[in-house]
């Protein structure tokens, strides 16, 4: 009779489900001086409008006033207000569709614009309409994405949506009342079926584009306003690769800023132009063998090669153990 030997056994636990993304662990807010969550608004040192979109610098402290902070609500938070819309900024509001739909809400803190942030197929039902809002005449737009994953290519619409109709509220004011008076800020609602999801995402986006802040403070700021939004995993992913982008977009202009700096400063010191040095191009030849050995591996001090970079990480777990007795 032959000898069998029983088949090895898995050390490690097996999953047949793609992997999942890193969760992303976002803190609370430190405190202040004071004891109290520090959620208040500061520029980042990296600031630019022009990544956003908008040339003009001075363009938030133009069209609100200067006026960017409010105060946090975290502690005043009730269960029943997540049915209402909370104040994320002095001209932005973030709420669920019943914020939407009551013109008493819409009237009592001066709303000029709502913006609906919905789902195609809510879109085509026509579910996430503002009739109040048409009652009172006040502007209504909707910003439709197939899913999460397009929220991504929504941001930079919304940001625009925003930022327009509070240059054209800030532009309306100035001609109906004069420079010498201050024209009405303009307000928006930001809505989504709760308020807590796709919504609360384009606040946080916003937040990034405009204040330079990481997605970290950003979501802080939010969720100290209105206590109920919620983030997965992949939705914190997809605002942190907003946040990369918006970081590249400034990168490329300020890179482009110094090289036109440097032109500019040597034009105007009449810099004779340098001719290059001419360097002699050897003509390239076929790689060997050897020459890929050179490249990848490393040698030891006797002179043989060595694989050893790619197991400097590894813990030395093998993936199968043998049950077989001694």
């Amino acid at each position: 009779m032959e000898n069998s030997m029983p088949p090895p056994a898995a050390a490690q636990p097996w999953s047949w489900r793609p992997p999942s993304p890193p969760h992303v662990y976002i803190p609370p807010p430190a405190l202040d001086k004071r004891g109290n969550p520090d959620v208040q608004i500061q520029l980042g040192t990296n600031h630019d409008f022009e990544s956003s979109g908008f040339a003009n610098s001075d363009f938030l402290s133009t069209v609100t006033h200067g006026d960017y902070q409010v105060g946090s609500g975290m502690f005043d938070w009730r269960y029943e207000s997540r049915r209402t819309a909370q104040q994320i900024l002095p001209f932005l509001y973030l709420g669920p569709i019943t914020a939407a739909r009551d013109p008493k809400f819409l009237q009592k803190n001066g709303i000029t614009l709502v913006m609906a942030i919905r789902d195609t197929k809510s879109a085509v039902a026509r579910v996430l309409g503002s009739k109040a809002a048409e009652e009172l005449g006040i502007p209504y737009v909707a910003v439709d994405t197939a899913g999460n994953q397009e929220l991504i290519a929504a941001f930079p619409r919304g940001i625009e949506i925003i930022n327009g109709h509070l240059s054209a509220m800030h532009q309306h004011g100035q001609a109906t009342q004069g420079s010498n008076n201050a024209p009405a800020l303009g307000k928006v609602l930001v809505f989504c079926e709760s308020g807590n999801e796709r919504s609360a995402s384009m606040v946080v986006a916003y937040l990034m584009a405009m204040y330079s802040m990481d997605v970290v403070k950003s979501i802080q700021i939010v969720q100290a306003q209105r206590f109920a939004v919620a983030f997965d995993d992949p939705l914190k992913v997809l605002l942190q690769t907003y946040e990369s982008i918006l970081q590249a977009k400034r990168d490329v202009l300020v890179s482009g800023r110094q090289i036109s700096t440097l032109t500019t400063t040597a034009i105007a010191s009449s810099i004779p132009s340098i001719q290059a040095p001419k360097y002699h191009v050897r003509k390239p030849t076929k790689r060997t063998l050897d020459d890929h050995y050179e490249d990848e591996t490393d040698v030891d001090g006797n002179g043989d090669m060595t694989d050893g970079a790619r197991f400097e990480k590894r813990d030395g777990s093998a993936p199968f153990f043998d049950t077989a007795g001694p």
